[in-house]
């Protein structure tokens, strides 16, 4: 965590408009402002960093973690900011967004993930472990 990355988050974009601006190739149509509500509104400038473990850990474990460290897990919404700005960044290892969760009746907490499909770029829905590759949107508190 040495290296922060500047977004601005303009939540008076739809989260469906975000993520057209983020020219992914292919985005899971879960994400979306019904799935993914949020109640902030305006601009808000943000620095983000990445979280990376060296094992397989669970979802549950990384928010206590980061908790510990001062951080909060990064929203869909920065998520899709995030993937805008820096086109280039998931090649180095998927990106997840823990600060935002969908769960569908079956009880799965889908959360968004920014990753790198060959030479083309995805956001999709996650569950589960997370695997030592794996980095994880977060924000100072």
């Amino acid at each position: 965590m040495d290296k922060s990355y500047p977004i601005t988050v303009d939540y008076s974009k739809s989260l469906t408009e975000m993520v057209k601006a983020g020219k992914y190739y292919c985005a899971n149509s879960g994400i979306n402002d019904f799935h993914f509500p949020t109640q902030l509104t305006g601009k808000h400038k943000l620095k983000a960093e990445f979280v990376q473990y060296d094992c397989n850990i669970s979802s549950k474990e990384v928010i206590a973690d980061l908790d510990k460290r001062g951080f909060r897990p990064g929203t869909v919404h920065e998520l899709a900011a995030l993937g805008k700005k820096y086109p280039n960044e998931q090649a180095e290892g998927p990106i997840v967004a823990l600060g935002s969760v969908w769960g569908r009746g079956s009880g799965i907490r889908w959360v968004a993930c920014l990753y790198d499909g060959g030479s083309r770029r995805k956001l999709g829905l996650n569950s589960g472990d997370w695997s030592a590759d794996h980095r994880f949107l977060a924000f100072r508190k």
